[in-house]
């Protein structure tokens, strides 16, 4: 038997009906997997549910005599009964891809895979991790790709490497076990692999509590972090204290321990801090070069189990203000409190920054901008952050402040109009995002990093200034592919070719650049007469072109002379007329 898919259940009545038919509906040969179901002490109708798919799945159903108050027990009981060649851990609450298991089959035969990530995508809001399924590989290792940022279960795993190691879950810890089982089954993998074709595993949020969200005490929560230390140390793996610097960072980065200083209860800061200052003296030092520089601060104060400056940090970061700050050649140095060490940074100069929307029009330039890691809250820091358009010969320069900043999204809205009497007296502008942070301030070239850019290259848009028209056309630079634009002037007649086509329409293609005019109402103001129509664009093929459906009946020779197109957002004058 080819697969094992084993699904902890409690009360799951709501919603183990998408899972099971999703498990039922597989396009894979039904007589080559099974479907373990172990329901912890369910109060609800869930195995009863669950029981009504005897007949269309190789089913196994078992309930535990107790409730064991997590995931772990119910896993290792389906893992104990487990025949498949592979066993692939899913949770109730969620679904998978009708083509999972075959896919998957396919894959691990082509490969040899131990252990298979498969592709997720979160639904109704809940999260899901991307980093690493940018694409399909295999040979994958922790120190040199994503794979630690995920440590959930939602694997496929070889089921003889799982009992060759004796990988199991602990069960008498209630948090974070899911992690110190998938890290065990990564550092034994001879071949780690990530499938990213498509979605493959849909994690769904639901109302209510998630069965892995319970409660943990600080001593418990970071013992399962000292464990997975520990492992990694004691494993037979090369580049030990990268891999470590990678799982810190991803720790601190997001687990509960993520602003923790500025969360917990006054009466719990202790307990938690001595937690987690036992846990970090277990991080090797020789580690802290590869987590990223905005942790090392809290790892230091965190084995010094210094609470109140590490609260400092914490509490500097969120609110983008620091007790003392200097710039040494290309390093920043910060010092979060007075007689307190300097701490360097080099990429605070270079925020990771994505360009997740660039649109624009005869009108506006719209870009949106994510920012995907600072050291500081960029909430906080929206006020001191702009557009910055600086000519390449560095005369002159446009600033454009935030219009909307949600959460670590910026959003910036340029009118060209107000921009043109600066923007026509150079040709080329690079688009930088300007941050100060005090008395600092950086800037930083954007566009390299952006979701997939809609249009085809040199297309542009038109902008009338001084009764002159001028062509507005963003580019990618060659050698970074960063964002810069060019402002050439134009000639309306020579950019547009125009037709009537019929008795009710008339036809404007773009000749030699595609042209993005706004569609809407648009006024034909003729020398002997006037109409009006509706501007649509037709085509999105190599040449760009627009019909306007017009109310009267027109005649090419209406055209021979002078006349005007009043756009919604640009009035367009030839002065050629048609040619008849």
């Amino acid at each position: 038997m080819k697969f094992s898919i084993i699904v902890p259940t409690y009360n799951s009545e709501a919603y183990i009906e998408e899972l099971m038919n999703s498990l039922k509906d597989q396009t894979y040969d039904s007589n080559d997997f099974e479907v373990i179901v172990v329901d912890d002490c369910s109060s609800d109708d869930t195995l009863k549910k669950v029981k009504k798919y005897n007949k269309d799945l190789n089913l196994t159903v078992k309930k535990l005599d107790t409730n064991s108050g997590g995931p772990g027990k119910p896993r290792n009981t389906a893992l104990a009964l487990a025949k498949g060649e592979y066993v692939f851990f899913v949770d109730s609450d969620d679904y998978i891809n009708v083509d999972t298991l075959q896919d998957v089959s396919y894959f691990v035969d082509e490969n040899n895979s131990d252990v298979v990530l498969v592709k997720m995508e979160g639904v109704n809001g809940r999260g899901a991790p991307r980093s690493m399924f940018k694409k399909t590989e295999d040979g994958l290792t922790l120190a040199h790709s994503r794979i630690v940022y995920t440590l959930s279960p939602t694997k496929f795993y070889r089921t003889a490497l799982l009992r060759e190691h004796n990988i199991d879950f602990p069960e008498d810890l209630k948090s974070a076990e899911d992690q110190l089982f998938t890290m065990k089954a990564y550092i034994h993998a001879d071949n780690i692999a990530t499938l990213a074709d498509k979605p493959y595993y849909y994690a769904t949020k639901r109302e209510g509590e998630h069965m892995s969200s319970a409660y943990v005490k600080p001593i418990d929560f970071y013992k399962i972090m000292t464990l997975i230390v520990e492992e990694i140390l004691n494993s037979d793996l090369e580049d030990k204290n990268e891999i470590i610097g990678h799982f810190i960072t991803r720790h601190f980065s997001f687990s509960r321990t993520r602003n923790f200083s500025l969360n917990v209860k006054a009466d719990q800061t202790a307990v938690w801090m001595e937690a987690l200052g036992d846990f970090v003296q277990t991080v090797p030092k020789e580690a802290d070069k590869f987590v990223n520089e905005e942790i090392r601060p809290l790892l230091y104060y965190g084995r010094n189990k210094d609470f109140k400056h590490y609260k400092i940090v914490e509490q500097s970061y969120k609110n983008g203000e620091f007790f003392n700050s200097k710039l040494e050649d290309t390093w920043l140095k910060i010092q979060f409190a007075e007689n307190e060490p300097f701490f360097s940074f080099k990429n605070i100069s270079k925020p990771d920054v994505k360009m997740t929307q660039f649109d624009f029009n005869e009108q506006l330039l719209t870009i949106e901008l994510q920012l995907l890691r600072t050291i500081f809250d960029p909430n906080h820091a929206s006020a001191s952050m702009r557009i910055k358009l600086l000519s390449r010969n560095k005369n002159e320069v446009i600033y454009v402040p935030v219009s909307v900043n949600n959460q670590n999204r910026f959003k910036f809205v340029a009118n060209l109009d107000n921009m043109m009497t600066y923007l026509t007296q150079e040709k080329v502008w690079d688009v930088i995002l300007e941050i100060s942070l005090g008395e600092m301030t950086f800037d930083k070239r954007i566009g390299s990093d952006r979701n997939d850019y809609k249009y085809k290259a040199e297309t542009s848009t038109i902008a009338n200034y001084g009764g002159k028209y001028f062509r507005f056309t963003p580019f990618f630079t060659k050698n970074y592919d960063n964002l810069s634009f060019y402002v050439t002037p134009i000639k309306v007649d020579e950019i547009f070719t125009v037709a009537t086509q019929g008795k009710h329409k008339l036809e404007l293609t773009c000749n030699e650049f595609n042209y993005i005019l706004t569609e809407g109402l648009t006024s034909i103001v003729m020398k002997d007469g006037f109409t009006y129509g509706y501007l649509t664009k037709v085509s999105n093929e190599a040449a760009f072109k627009y019909v306007i459906e017009l109310q009267d009946k027109v005649k090419a020779k209406m055209f021979k002379g002078s006349f005007k197109l009043e756009a919604p957002n640009l009035t367009l004058n030839f002065n050629k007329g048609l040619s008849l």
